[in-house]
């Protein structure tokens, strides 16, 4: 009896935790179960080819990631791998491409001939897993402004059916861990606590240093001696697991973390792609551009973010800074369009029931859109950034009598707040 008594409050903390995050939860096991009969059943049963649907990405992380257990820090950035983000997705996978390699289950294409690669039955959870993680935060933020829970239920499935390019069709989950974190982040800062707030963004930029467009929405919260530390924290996780890399191939990986070399026939070409560095074999050094749509954003989110008290508007905020990136991609993948429409989305959620819709509408119709094969510098990106901004645009929070909006601290005046609820 002692013993069932000395149990009961883990199993009422779990119990009490399932029930905050039902939600979430429901979008997150709705995706998976989909997602995983597409993977497997979609050849079979629509193509009549005996093939599961893995996409070739997904492969070249196994790649870099394989070289990463094995000690061959000089490979991870090499030609072969195309990886050329921060290794936190390669930390993550390591123990998974481990286990498989230890029941030597094959890989997919292009890595090898097979078409039904048994590897997937151990990565695939947790491309699911990771992916899935940002249906929490954004669920939260939707708690912490007040949208009621039928709201929140349509809002979840909508942000699970957008997951779909990243996750599913491209198999790129350091996006929306990173997107996790610094949305986690955002709250942490929301709620005044700093040294949290620093440490959450350092982990999603070890996974995608794009999401430091969050930082300078961030630090113009922030009190003014907390700044430096912020930055310090935010850096520090990606330092550790490059420091590795730049030891034993500097010029290698910096070519990769820096230039990042993409293929504007693969991929799509953009009317940027004329301006960018051309390496040969259709390829670009996409690097330059995003730097500057990185710059761009920070003095968006800097300047905006040290005027408004509302926390509606500071997301908002982050997701136009998202959003940017797109504008100046020189070879783009329609799954980059994905994190400027979640945060968007989550903010229409406070709006009228139409323009909640609409948005959502929208959000859908890009999220297809995007992974259309047209080509051309034009056609396709102009599309895709018309409907962005249409987006941005109807999820623009206007404040009205009946629609209030919870405020974040200013760092300039007190170092902590209450947490929003």
């Amino acid at each position: 009896m002692a013993g069932k008594r000395a149990g009961r409050p883990g199993v009422e903390l779990v119990t009490e935790w399932v029930h905050v995050h039902l939600v979430p939860l429901a979008a997150a096991a709705a995706l998976a179960v989909v997602s995983v009969n597409y993977v497997l059943w979609w050849g079979p049963a629509v193509q009549h080819v005996d093939v599961w649907q893995t996409p070739g990405d997904m492969w070249h992380t196994y790649s870099a990631t394989s070289e990463l257990i094995h000690g061959h820090l000089s490979r991870l950035y090499s030609s072969r791998t195309y990886i050329d983000t921060f290794p936190g997705i390669l930390v993550l996978m390591a123990p998974e491409v481990a286990l498989s390699q230890a029941l030597h289950l094959q890989p997919g294409m292009p890595l090898t001939a097979v078409t039904t690669p048994l590897s997937w039955l151990v990565l695939g959870p947790v491309d699911l897993v990771a992916g899935c993680f940002v249906l929490f935060p954004l669920d939260a933020l939707a708690r912490s402004l007040g949208v009621p829970t039928r709201r929140r239920a349509v809002l979840a499935l909508l942000e699970a059916a957008a997951l779909w390019n990243p996750i599913v069709w491209n198999w790129h989950p350091e996006d929306p861990l990173a997107v996790a974190f610094g949305l986690y982040a955002l709250l942490a800062a929301f709620s005044g606590r700093w040294r949290r707030c620093g440490w959450l963004l350092g982990a999603g930029v070890a996974f995608q240093p794009l999401v430091l467009v969050v930082l300078p929405a961030i630090l113009a919260l922030a009190p003014r001696g907390s700044r430096l530390a912020l930055v310090v924290r935010s850096a520090v996780p990606a330092t550790v697991l490059l420091a590795g890399p730049l030891a034993v191939d500097l010029g290698g990986t910096l070519h990769n973390i820096v230039g990042q070399p993409s293929s504007y026939i693969l991929d799509h070409p953009t009317p940027w792609t004329r301006f960018a560095h051309h390496l040969g074999a259709g390829r670009v050094q996409a690097g330059p551009p995003r730097t500057v749509a990185v710059a761009l954003a920070a003095v968006i989110g800097w300047s905006v973010c040290r005027r408004t008290s509302r926390t509606d508007l500071v997301i908002w905020v982050v997701a136009a800074t998202l959003a940017v990136r797109n504008g100046f991609e020189a070879a783009m993948v329609g799954y980059y369009t994905w994190p400027a429409l979640a945060v968007a989305l989550l903010v229409s959620a406070r709006a009228g029931r139409v323009r909640f819709a609409a948005t959502g509408a929208l959000v859908m119709f890009a999220t297809g859109f995007a992974e259309l094969g047209w080509r051309g510098p034009w056609a396709w990106w102009s599309v895709v950034m018309v409907s962005l901004v249409a987006v941005l645009a109807l999820a623009f929070p206007v404040r009205s009598a009946d629609t209030s909006s919870p405020s974040p601290p200013r760092g300039d005046r007190h170092d902590t707040a209450p947490a929003l609820q």
